[in-house]
């Protein structure tokens, strides 16, 4: 996974640590890469990073918070910066299809065989951040006439969630030969087109030639 642009001098060396973690394992795998592996990766030896979690079970489970933090800075930022409710979700969903575009193919089984506490975790949480970013953003599509009024945001934002399990699942399923990228992808663009107006959906389709998202 490629981080955001990070000035690493101007944060704890703790979080740098963990944020270059994270890069590692979802880059290489989990289970592939012992503590060893990953001091070396670092460029640290394994007495400083045992000065900072316990065991690599903790470092994991640091390093799923760190994602989810990483997705909560991504939706505030996307929120203050956007022309409207619209181009802010794509801003998250460009973010989110990098980092499954870049993800070792190992990471999602790895982590629920090896890791369920984490697992648990980064699931729970983000469903957590999307369903109470969504009602908000669908209430401000709402206002801004992009998304229809007709819709009802918590059902909305809890049918979101029940589809990205659904993605989920089909990555984890061996007979589904489609990226989880493209997977997440297209399942996030349905979302909004389900629910948005004809103003809404000319600004989508703008936006998808602007920016070759299915390229």
């Amino acid at each position: 996974m490629e981080p955001l642009p990070v000035d690493t001098t101007a944060i704890e060396p703790k979080e740098s640590l963990i944020q270059r973690a994270t890069s590692v394992f979802m880059r290489l795998g989990v289970r592939a890469v012992n503590m060893a592996d990953l001091s070396s990766e670092l460029g640290i030896s394994k007495k400083t990073l045992y000065k900072y979690v316990s065991d690599k079970r903790d470092l994991i489970l640091q390093c799923m918070a760190w994602h989810c933090s990483q997705m909560e800075h991504v939706i505030e930022e996307a929120k203050s910066t956007s022309e409207n409710t619209i181009e802010a979700e794509l801003k998250l969903i460009r973010f989110i299809h990098q980092i499954t575009s870049d993800m070792h193919p190992s990471v999602l089984f790895d982590l629920n065989k090896y890791h369920p506490k984490a697992f648990r975790f980064v699931n729970d949480r983000r469903d957590e951040i999307l369903r109470g970013t969504m009602e908000e953003n669908i209430r401000r599509g709402q206002a801004e006439g992009v998304y229809r009024d007709d819709i009802n945001p918590e059902v909305a934002s809890r049918l979101l969630i029940g589809l990205s399990h659904e993605v989920r699942a089909m990555a984890e399923d061996a007979a589904v030969s489609i990226p989880l990228s493209q997977l997440y992808l297209e399942s996030a663009l349905y979302h909004i087109r389900a629910i948005a107006t004809a103003k809404g959906i000319a600004f989508l389709e703008e936006k998808i030639k602007e920016e070759n998202l299915f390229t």
